[in-house]
């Protein structure tokens, strides 16, 4: 018996000390996998975020060279003190105009001009990058995007972009690395936010300051100071355009797949004992099926991210654009679903916006869904028409399209100058015209094909006159085909009703509550499709008073004594705001800042009515919006001192922006009358 017990004990020691020699070799071996697979894959993760980020960027800056095309073309003189004028007021560095042959003829820069020394900057001739422009010539391209580089003519860093012209040869314009962010800087904000990186890694894109634009986790700390991970993390630093990106993924993401396989492997050695090997076997089996239901749910989790962050998400998307309003939501009926829309400036006082419904549901809409938004995108960028860039958008959707999926789509360009909008309608639901008095009634036209259907389908283009105040609503059939227990569906006249019982109400308020009345509607009964909202209120063109004044006490109390004058017709509640409001900034400038002189510009839209200050000095840099909030909850004599002036403002104030731009800091601020 001794013996014996003797005997087990040796078997179990050895079987113990075997496991554990397993154990460690298994451990130490995929602590060192987990960190090499981190690596490698933070490295493939940078090529997909330059690309992404640069084709943003790129963007951008071809809307800002449209737009300085768009002006020269229409008179704007082109002399070199012209043209460095035009560069400030569209905040690039310089502009160039080259002919057929790629020789600069007009430039804001004399080091590209012919001289009696030398003669004119020829692209074609040039080495590099710069003979690449010659594209733009030959018409094999309409616009054309340099990477941030040296320039060889005066060693300074630029990025140059081109798009054609007119008249015979391009237009181009060039940014260095303050004006490239500043133009671009926006279109990174929450550009990455639901980019996972090994699932619980990530993206976070700086500015050179080391502000943070878009972070993947925390978006509360978007516009707050970066600080670099520490030693939890596996990461990397790349500069892409000027733009500091950082790729992280927690060691404990990592730790956490080690100690898998490390286990795994240590309940394979441990199979000598039959009873264990059967119950771990067991036991892995429901563990796989169960990380194969999780990683499934995930991976649908990260395409719904995905997707809603191909959607603009940020309201108000367009903080120093007083014109219009837009505001937009989707709720989706699976995880991932076959609604979208978008908006987005083709020119400088044009935006377009759409919302768009593709057949089906699940993974495959989706997928249609993006293509179905890059080509309209893509087509509509260029300028043309958008009976035409929806003309080419369904010829390329019904290529290859053996699903027979098609999309309905209805998309309206805005003038802001004018009010005057453009639209297609491409078999999608009538929007719903709100007039500026409350009126509602469904913009119905005769609607196009829908895209993907059938390829060379001419799409017709409508036009309507918006004054201001009026707004458009748009949405998708999730909305009116709604059931409820009885499988009546939500309808039209139910909608228009809805939105006429809101009044005034807009915006997301607006949304909020027909998405409600939808839900009330529905009952116990799972929602059906897909729910996607948008409405655009155009405002006009805003009333503006601009005046300088010294930083003493004799200018604030001018200021005051002006801002009074100015808000005089704006109704008293919110004239006290405002005047609060403003007075704190008054003081901080007046004090604080070092300011030689100082503007204060009052802007007032027309309908509804809205209020806009933008306060300009020469001051010594300073961003109140990154400062920390001061602590109310403490007694006067706890607080440290400072800070409530500008929580005040904030709190009272929507949107508070800031920026430093030409030497000045400028931060606007303002409200609606209905706020």
């Amino acid at each position: 018996m001794t013996e014996r017990r003797n005997l087990y004990v040796k078997l179990a020691c050895s079987v113990l000390a075997t496991f554990l020699l397993s154990f460690i070799f298994s451990w130490c071996l995929h602590d060192g996998l987990s960190k090499h697979d981190a690596y490698e894959l933070i490295d493939r993760t940078f090529k997909n975020v330059q690309d992404e980020l640069t084709d943003c960027i790129n963007e951008r800056l071809v809307r800002v060279c449209m737009a300085v095309r768009e002006t020269l073309e229409e008179g704007y003189p082109d002399d070199p003190r012209s043209l460095q004028t035009l560069a400030n007021e569209m905040r690039v560095t310089e502009i160039s105009i080259a002919d057929n042959a790629g020789d600069i003829i007009r430039s804001s820069v004399a080091d590209y001009l012919a001289t009696d020394a030398r003669p004119a900057f020829n692209f074609a001739e040039a080495g590099g990058e710069a003979a690449n422009m010659m594209c733009l010539v030959d018409g094999s391209d309409t616009e054309y995007c340099q990477p941030f580089r040296n320039n060889a003519v005066n060693n300074n860093w630029r990025k140059f972009v081109g798009v054609w012209r007119h008249a015979g040869g391009f237009f181009e314009i060039g940014c260095d690395a303050k004006a490239l962010q500043s133009l671009t800087r926006s279109t990174c904000v929450d550009l990455f936010r639901n980019w996972h990186v090994g699932g619980t890694g990530g993206i976070v894109v700086t500015t050179a300051t080391g502000l943070v634009l878009s972070d993947y986790e925390e978006p509360n700390r978007e516009g707050s100071q970066w600080i670099e991970p520490d030693d939890t993390f596996y990461w990397k630093r790349m500069e892409i355009e000027t733009f500091p990106v950082y790729v992280m993924i927690p060691k404990g993401s990592a730790a956490v797949q080690r100690d898998v396989l490390v286990g795994s492997t240590a309940i394979l050695n441990g199979a000598a004992l039959v009873f264990v090997a059967l119950l771990v076997g067991f036991v892995i089996s429901a563990f796989v099926r169960q990380q194969m239901h999780a990683q499934a749910a995930k991976e649908l989790e990260m395409a719904k991210s995905i997707q809603l962050s191909a959607l603009p998400n940020v309201f108000p998307p367009f903080p120093d654009e007083n014109r219009f309003d837009i505001w937009a939501s989707m709720e989706t009926a699976k995880e991932v679903g076959g609604d979208f829309y978008d908006f987005y400036f083709t020119s400088k006082d044009r935006v377009l916006f759409l919302i768009a419904d593709v057949s089906g549901k699940g993974v495959p809409a989706a997928m249609f869904m993006m293509r179905a938004k890059t080509l309209i995108t893509s087509a509509a960028h260029t300028g043309k028409p958008l009976s035409q860039a929806f003309a080419e958008a369904n010829d390329a959707l019904c290529e290859g399209n053996a699903s027979n999926t098609f999309v309905t789509a209805w998309a309206g360009e805005l003038n802001t100058k004018t009010g005057r909008v453009t639209f297609v309608n491409a078999g999608h639901n009538h929007p719903v015209l709100i007039r500026e008095d409350g009126k509602a009634e469904f913009l119905k036209t005769r609607p196009s094909l829908a895209l993907g259907a059938m390829a060379g389908v001419p799409y017709a283009t409508n036009e309507i006159q918006l004054e201001p105040g009026d707004e458009i609503y748009l949405y998708t059939d999730g909305i009116t085909e709604q059931p409820d227990a009885n499988g009546e569906l939500y309808g039209d006249a139910q909608l228009l009703k809805t939105i006429s019982s809101c009044g005034r109400y807009w915006r997301k308020t607006l949304l909020d509550a027909v998405l409600a009345d939808v839900r009330r509607h529905a009952g116990n009964v799972e929602q059906a499709d897909d729910c996607t909202q948008l409405i655009m209120r155009y405002r006009g063109e805003p009333f503006t008073v601009t005046r300088e004044y010294a930083p003493n006490m004799e200018g604030l109390e001018r200021a005051a004594t002006d801002l009074a004058a100015a808000l005089e017709d704006v109704p008293e509640k919110l004239r006290n705001r405002l005047l609060v409001a403003a007075d704190e900034i008054f003081a901080n400038i007046v004090n604080y800042s070092g300011a030689t002189h100082w503007t204060l510009s009052v802007e007032l839209t027309r309908h509804p009515q809205g209020v806009r200050l933008v306060f300009a000095d020469d001051g010594k840099p300073f961003d109140p919006l990154v400062r920390r909030d001061p602590d109310i909850t403490l007694s006067a004599q706890e607080r440290t001192v400072g800070g409530l002036g500008i929580l005040i403002v904030k709190k009272t104030m929507s949107p508070v922006t800031y920026k430093r731009r030409e030497g000045m800091n400028i931060l606007t601020m303002g409200t609606d009358y209905e706020s």
